[in-house]
């Protein structure tokens, strides 16, 4: 059995996770019970304000702007992240400690969005959003004192396919300019028919029966179509050239697997250095759930650091391009 491969420091939180039911009628109150568990964060290393820029079709969105309070010579790095939640689940509010640490560990700028959800917002409307965020991320780096040859984009699991769907989209539209991308666990394979998919079809926190309920709200009409886009279901992409340096990780248990395997060999194959780790024992977004085990502090350790090494990086390759 599946539960007999969890990692033992792992098990407690997974037996006590109250199974999730995704249709568009429960939808309001699952956000709301989520919302509800949302703590104001009490910290003053890192300043945060709530800004409304414009989306993609006038209306306006919302995004948190993260900024080091200290004195840091020179413009930051500028990094967009993306949140998680099936593609109809989660805010950026709920991921203000995980934005702060990554302020404080990188010496950088975060700039959040709150991208629209489905069923009520299907694609392209969050992935549009994500975009309309990072152009504005960009064009305003003068007014945040962010440097635009040290921008990185990231994001878990929804937000992990939102990363992979809007450096494909930067790219061909030729702007902004992406260096490093995060997609952890992303989700990016609407065929939720992969090996790893029909191992996880129930319980482990995100499963295969989730998953399909998240696509279907996710693409709407074009659910089950032959010519769904890229940037709707990064999988599909063919050609991964000329994408960021990437750093991806997965536990093994995790019904993303295969998709993750398989999206990390064909950026290797395309010539994009990519730096990915395999978890024994991680069920879906077990280093989220489980933050104080040894685990959990290795994983989100070793991601907020892979953050402040490719930043580093990418000053060196700037200097010696300078010489």
């Amino acid at each position: 059995m599946v539960i007999r491969r969890v990692n033992p420091e792992l098990v407690e939180t997974l037996n006590a996770f109250p199974g999730l039911v995704l249709d568009a009628e429960v939808l309001p109150q699952v956000r709301e019970a989520m919302a509800a568990g949302n703590v104001p964060l009490e910290q003053s290393d890192v300043s945060i304000e709530v800004l409304a820029i414009q989306g993609y079709d006038g209306e306006d969105i919302k995004i948190r702007v993260y900024k080091p309070t200290k004195e840091i010579e020179g413009k930051l790095p500028g990094f967009l992240w993306i949140h998680g939640g099936g593609y109809v689940l989660g805010t950026a509010e709920a991921d203000d400690a995980l934005c702060v640490n990554i302020v404080n560990t990188a010496d950088c700028v975060v700039v959040s969005v709150d991208y629209r959800l489905a069923p009520e917002h299907p694609y392209p409307t969050p992935i549009e959003d994500c975009y309309s965020a990072l152009c504005w991320l960009v064009n305003n780096a003068d007014d945040i004192d962010v440097d635009t040859d040290k921008i990185g984009v990231g994001g878990l699991s929804a937000g992990g396919g939102l990363t992979a769907a809007l450096t494909l989209l930067a790219r061909d539209r030729q702007f902004p300019k992406v260096h490093i991308q995060f997609p952890l666990y992303p989700m990016i394979d609407d065929s939720n028919n992969t090996p790893s998919a029909n191992e996880i079809a129930d319980g482990m926190i995100w499963n295969q029966k989730l998953n399909d309920a998240g696509w279907k709200m996710y693409l709407g009409d074009l659910h089950g179509a032959e010519d769904i886009p890229v940037y709707a279901a990064p999988a599909r992409a063919t050609d991964l050239s000329n994408l960021p340096s990437t750093y991806t990780f997965i536990g093994q248990l995790d019904p993303f697997r295969s998709e993750t395997l398989t999206y990390v060999s064909k950026l290797a194959e395309a010539g994009i250095d990519v730096e990915f780790h395999l978890y024994p024992g991680g069920y879906h977004s077990f280093e989220i759930l489980n933050p104080t085990s040894k685990i959990g502090q290795k994983v989100s350790n070793e991601f907020l650091n892979a953050i402040k090494d490719g930043f580093e990086r990418l000053a060196k390759v700037e200097e010696n391009t300078a010489i």
